[in-house]
């Protein structure tokens, strides 16, 4: 009998890791008469191995051959003693297990961390780029002009014309920022920018009008914010000019690009509503022309800005200044090598020729221009007036410009400026008209530096009316017509002084 509760015990206990030793103990209690063939047929249907077990152990319980204690103790676990090697083992087991743990959760948290600090050095290095590239700026136009010169007994002259300007501007800080800007048309010609479109589709230049640096000291020199800058290289007119649209360039081009130093100081900055609202000076040291072994030329400027808000709506700005050119001869001379250069002042030839200027002078290689007949220190002063008519699309401007050369040799030394102009063009349909009325004498203002576009060669010698219209078809793009109606103030012997009509219509995009 024990010997078959044997036999069951060992045939339960390795039941269920090994079905196949199940079936070979059914066999061998079948083979000794213990169980029958239709019993072991249906044990062996039993896929569970513990509902096999409890099936064997119910047949042998009804057979007799087990009791209840004989359940009891087949039904409860063997309990393993283990052995000191054991469990020895079992706790370096658990030691080692205990430590991988550990190492995967400090894993996981370094992991977590590393994934946090990458997402915070991320995020500081985008912000940095963003703000790197918020300090960088481009600006420029791409101007397509067709322009006509129409005159009573000459030829009419109709051509095309393209300007392009493209700069880039860096503000490192409050305190310092550096530019430039590319400009097309020819390097001799100092004031416009403009390419005629000819010399069948040769490829068109591009030259460096702008380039430098301005300084604002501020926090380094402990102040909240700057009042004064220094600016040093190539760089556009600074001093103020008024604007009534149209912008006065009746002693400077707006093309013309000076070089050497510039300083603005805010003298007063008047607080909000109060009638003054800035006193300002400028001050500027252009570097004309250099000899190694000569005098060089310069052009030493101050000027007084003086900003008001006489009512809530309208602003008053006037300006004085002062334009003294040291040695002036020397660019009188440099028409001599650029004939770009537009020379309508009165000169002295080299065999003592006095030429009264009024028209454009050419001189030959035997004869070179020696020097001016006078000097050039020009006082000038300036007004500007804004009024808010309560429509933000038509506010009202008006300008006045005074030039008053007191070095002229032989008087022609006053030049005024006069217009007004009521619009703007800040987006789509916007209109804006504008009109002046120039007068440049002789010797009033230096030729090669006053506008261009003046007539039919610019400079000196002329008056007349000036009319433009300007309309903003789409964003950046602002489509303009612009006429000068332009005669001789004392004409010139052997030209006709019938009024030269110089019409300009432009297409410009901006950015």
């Amino acid at each position: 009998m024990r010997l078959i509760v044997f036999v069951v015990s060992v045939a339960l206990l390795i039941a269920s890791p090994a079905r196949a030793q199940d079936v070979s103990l059914i066999e061998i209690l079948v083979a000794k008469g213990v169980l029958s063939k239709e019993e072991a047929r249906k044990l062996r249907g039993n896929k569970d191995g513990k509902a096999e077990q409890a099936a064997l152990i119910s047949v042998l319980k009804a057979k007799g051959i087990l009791d209840e204690h004989d359940v009891e103790q087949l039904q409860t676990p063997p309990v393993v003693t283990a052995t000191p090697e054991v469990r020895e083992r079992l706790q370096r087991l658990e030691s080692q297990q205990q430590t991988f743990v550990t190492q995967a959760q400090t894993q996981a948290e370094q992991q977590a961390k590393a994934v946090e600090e990458l997402k915070k050095t991320t995020v500081a290095d985008v912000k940095k780029n963003i703000d790197w590239l918020n300090r960088f700026s481009f600006f420029g136009d791409i101007r397509v002009r067709h322009e006509g010169f129409y005159q009573d007994r000459v030829t009419a002259r109709n051509r095309q014309r393209l300007r392009l300007r493209f700069g880039a501007r860096l503000q490192v800080s409050d305190e310092i920022e550096g530019a430039f800007r590319l400009v097309s048309g020819d390097p001799n010609e100092i004031i416009a920018n403009n390419q005629t479109l000819t010399d069948s589709f040769t490829r068109k230049p591009i030259n460096i009008d702008n380039a430098y640096i301005t300084i604002r000291p501020g926090k380094t020199l402990g102040l909240d914010k700057p009042f004064f800058s220094i600016t040093g290289g190539k760089f556009s007119v600074p001093f103020f000019r008024p604007r009534a649209i149209m912008g006065s360039e009746m002693i400077f081009d707006e093309d013309l690009s000076p070089e050497g130093l510039a300083e603005e100081i805010t003298v007063l900055e008047g607080k909000e509503g109060a009638v003054v609202r800035s006193v300002k000076l400028a001050a500027g040291q252009w570097a004309i022309k250099e000899f190694a072994a000569d005098r060089d030329s310069f052009m030493i400027g101050e000027q007084i800005q003086i900003a008001l808000a006489p009512t809530p709506k309208t602003q008053l700005t006037f300006a004085v200044a002062d334009y003294y050119f040291l040695s002036s001869d020397a660019m009188a001379q440099e028409r001599n090598r650029n004939t770009q250069l537009s020379m309508t002042n009165s000169v002295v030839l080299r065999d003592g020729t006095v030429v009264r200027g009024g028209d454009v002078i050419s001189p030959n290689a035997n004869n070179p221009i020696r020097r001016f007949a006078g000097g050039f220190h020009l006082f000038n002063t300036g007004a500007q007036f804004v009024w808010d008519t309560g429509d933000p699309r038509w506010p009202f401007t008006m300008m006045v410009d005074f030039a008053h050369n007191v070095q002229a040799e032989f008087g022609d030394d006053n030049a005024y400026l006069i217009g007004a102009g009521i619009g703007q063009t800040k987006t789509p349909g916007d209109w804006a008209f504008s009109a002046a009325w120039t007068r440049i004498e002789t010797d009033a203002v230096l030729s090669m530096f006053t506008l261009s576009d003046y007539g039919r060669r610019g400079g000196t010698n002329v008056q007349g009316p000036i009319l433009k219209v300007d309309y903003m078809l789409l964003p950046r793009l602002t489509l303009t017509t612009k006429g000068f109606f332009v005669n001789f103030i004392d004409r010139p012997d052997g030209l006709p002084n019938s009024s030269v009509n110089r019409m300009q219509l432009d297409a410009q995009f901006a950015f």
